[in-house]
């Protein structure tokens, strides 16, 4: 039933906007046509993303997702990551990026990739234009710590308890295009990693996920 309702939204956009383009045949439309191209690119990665979520649910329950541990730069990781997604920014939205510590840990690249990419695209999908992302990164010897800050919509309390439930939708997100499963992946991950994740969140605010992580 998820999976129906999600994919049926961003087919229906393709649809409409690959219709419409038919109809811009002069060079003088050529601002409608890339408007309706660019929707349509925006509907493919959303049902991408939708795969992707399902896809990682699915190897989840299998057991066929492990923890393959490695020495790595997180600075370097986060930095590349950071620039990867800058592609999904809304207008006069930023990404900052802050690290203390060493930079060298010994971790899953990964599975920390997927949570800083699942985590810093919902803090765009939430937050409004004009806003800042703050990532902050910080090791030690025993330790990493992965913040991810937003100045969104926030979460209630009511909510916060649910929140990295399977299909759970904040009451304040329910027209915001999503799954549901994107928080339960990350705590999954976060768990693989043998680590624990925090919230802190208030409406209308922001929300901040912190992540801490052994460095074996």
């Amino acid at each position: 039933s998820m999976a129906s309702h999600e994919f049926r939204t961003p087919l229906t956009a393709i649809l409409s906007s690959a219709s419409l383009i038919d109809e811009y045949i002069t060079t003088e439309q050529q601002d409608k046509r890339t408007r309706h191209v660019n929707r349509i690119k925006s509907a493919v990665n959303n049902l991408n993303d939708i795969l992707s979520d399902f896809l990682s649910i699915s190897k989840i329950e299998e057991g066929k997702i492990i923890a393959n541990y490695s020495v790595f730069d997180v600075h370097e990781l986060i930095t590349d990551t950071q620039g990867e997604m800058r592609g999904l920014l809304k207008d006069g939205q930023d990404v900052n990026y802050t690290h203390q510590g060493e930079k060298l840990i010994y971790s899953d690249k990964k599975l920390i990739r997927n949570v800083i990419i699942n985590l810093v695209s919902n803090a765009i999908k939430f937050s409004p234009e004009d806003s800042q992302i703050e990532i902050a990164t910080a090791v030690n010897d025993a330790q990493v710590i992965i913040k991810i800050k937003d100045n969104g919509m926030g979460i209630s309390k009511e909510d916060k308890t649910h929140l990295f439930e399977r299909f759970f939708r904040g009451q304040n997100a329910t027209n915001i295009q999503g799954t549901g499963l994107g928080l339960n992946i990350v705590a999954n991950y976060v768990e693989l990693l043998n680590g624990f994740i925090e919230l802190e969140s208030e409406l209308d605010i922001g929300t901040e996920f912190i992540i801490t992580l052994p460095n074996k």
